[in-house]
């Protein structure tokens, strides 16, 4: 798979990553609350996501999957890449969410 490919196909892992804070941004109040909760959610996905590129890999690595042409060391190499890619996008989410949860704290009122 050469480069600029890889190149793209990352970036609109990233963009579909994205999507949902995009649709957030558009809201005229933000509620640090509900952005957390949200950025959670799409961690979730995210590692769910990589979760299924992982076992995909495996099964390519064991050659378990696909015809016997099928090029499985190429595509475990993908799926693996993709993985890692969505597993640090997870960890970013989390910190996302993190930081919105500290707003949200410094936001309370005070009881």
């Amino acid at each position: 798979m050469n480069r600029a490919f890889r190149s793209m196909l990352f970036g609109a892992v990233i963009a579909c990553a994205m999507v949902a804070p995009i649709v957030a941004a558009e809201q005229p109040v933000e509620d640090p609350a509900a952005m957390a909760t949200q950025y959670a959610a799409q961690a979730v996905d995210l590692r769910e996501s990589a979760a299924r590129h992982a076992k995909i890999a495996k099964m390519h690595r064991s050659g378990s999957a696909g015809s016997s042409k099928t090029s499985h060391a190429s595509i475990a190499n993908h799926c693996e890449k993709i993985a890692a890619k969505l597993n640090d996008a997870a960890r970013e989410t989390d910190a996302l969410a993190a930081e919105y949860r500290k707003l949200a704290t410094a936001k309370a009122p005070a009881k």
